[in-house]
C-alpha cells in the first residue's frame, strides 16, 4: 500500500486570495486531463520500474486539531477552561491509470535527465539530436494522413464502405439512381482487402513553428477519441528520420502492406511529384506513443 500525504493547496500560507486562485487554475490544468490516447500496458511498465513494483491503492490522512471552551458555574464558583479535540480522516483509493500517468509526469519533472526526458519548448533545439529510446512530451498538431485513413481497419474507408452496403439496397427500392457505384461483390471484395491487410492507424504531429515532425502508430485498443487537433503527445523516440531523407507510410512497422524489398526500395528514393503526402518528410521522429492528451 502507498500512502502520500493530503495537501491542502488551497490553504498555501501567504499571498492574497487572487494568488490562491492562480494557483489553483495552474494546478487543474496539470491535472485535469482529458485522455485521447493512453497505452496502458507500456505506461504500467514505465511505472513499475520507476517505482519498483505496482501500487495496487493509495490512502490519505488528515489529522484536524482544534480548542473548544468549556466552563460551569456552580453559585459561588466560576470557571471556564479550553479543550483540546483532534480528528483523523483517511481515504483508501484505488491507483489508476490517471493517477499512474500523472506520477510518470512529476517525476520526469524532477528528474529530466535521469529519466531521459525532453519536455518539448524549442523543437528546432529541443529534437535536434535526441538519442534512440529518449522519452519526449510536445503540444502539437496532430493529423492521420489521407492513405493511412484509406488503408487502416480503424480509418475511414472501412466505415464508408460498410455505410453504402446498408443504403445501397434503400436506395434501389426507392429508385434512385445508383449507377457508377460498386456494386455488393466489389465493395465486399475491397472491404476484406483492406480488413485482411490488417493495417494499423497512424498519427503525424507538427507545428508552423518547425520542419520537426513526429509520428506513431495507434493501437486501436488505446484509443479514445479523435486524435486530430491541437494535443500534447508523450512517446519513446524509436527512430530518426533525418533531413533529406523520406519515409513512406507504408513501409511503417505493422503496416504489412509491402514486401520487405519493395518497402526499402522505397525508402531510398524521393516520392514522385504528387505523393509527398504518402511520407514522413525528416527532419522527423518515429516513437513509440505513450499518451496524447488534451
Amino acid at each position: 500500500m502507498h500512502v502520500v500525504p493530503l495537501i491542502g493547496l488551497w490553504d498555501t500560507p501567504g499571498g492574497d486570495q487572487s494568488d490562491r486562485r492562480r494557483r489553483r487554475a495552474a494546478t487543474l490544468c496539470c491535472v485535469l486531463r482529458r485522455f485521447i490516447y493512453l497505452d496502458r500496458t507500456a505506461l504500467d511498465q514505465y511505472v513499475t520500474a520507476l517505482e519498483g513494483g505496482r501500487t495496487t491503492e493509495s490512502t490519505t490522512r488528515l489529522m484536524r486539531t482544534g480548542t473548544g471552551t468549556g466552563g460551569f458555574d456552580a453559585k459561588l464558583i466560576s470557571a471556564s477552561g479550553e479543550k483540546s479535540r483532534e480528528e483523523e480522516e483517511s481515504r483508501t483509493l484505488a491507483d489508476t491509470d490517471e493517477a499512474r500517468f500523472d506520477r510518470l509526469l512529476r517525476a520526469a519533472e524532477d528528474e529530466p535527465e535521469a529519466l531521459g526526458w525532453v519536455e518539448v519548448v524549442q523543437p528546432d533545439t529541443d529534437l535536434d539530436g535526441i538519442g534512440l529510446g529518449a522519452m519526449l512530451a510536445w503540444e502539437c498538431d496532430l493529423y492521420i494522413p489521407e492513405i493511412v485513413q484509406a488503408l487502416a481497419r480503424s480509418g475511414e474507408a472501412l466505415g464508408a464502405i460498410g455505410m453504402m452496403q446498408n443504403l445501397l439496397p434503400m436506395a434501389r427500392r426507392l429508385g434512385l439512381d445508383t449507377e457508377g457505384l460498386p456494386n455488393d461483390e466489389e465493395m465486399g471484395a475491397v472491404s476484406g482487402f483492406i480488413s485482411g491487410m490488417d493495417a494499423r492507424l497512424l498519427v503525424v504531429g507538427e507545428d508552423d513553428e518547425t520542419d520537426w515532425r513526429v509520428a506513431g502508430q495507434l493501437d486501436e485498443g488505446s484509443l479514445h477519441g479523435d486524435v486530430e487537433g491541437r494535443a500534447r503527445v508523450v512517446g519513446k523516440v524509436s527512430k530518426t528520420v533525418p533531413l533529406g531523407r523520406w519515409k513512406p507510410y507504408l513501409t511503417f512497422p505493422g503496416m504489412n502492406l509491402l514486401p520487405r524489398e519493395e518497402r526499402r526500395r522505397m525508402e531510398r528514393q524521393s516520392p514522385a511529384p504528387g505523393k509527398e503526402n504518402e511520407y514522413l518528410a525528416g527532419p522527423a521522429l518515429m516513437l513509440d506513443i505513450l499518451a496524447i492528451y488534451r
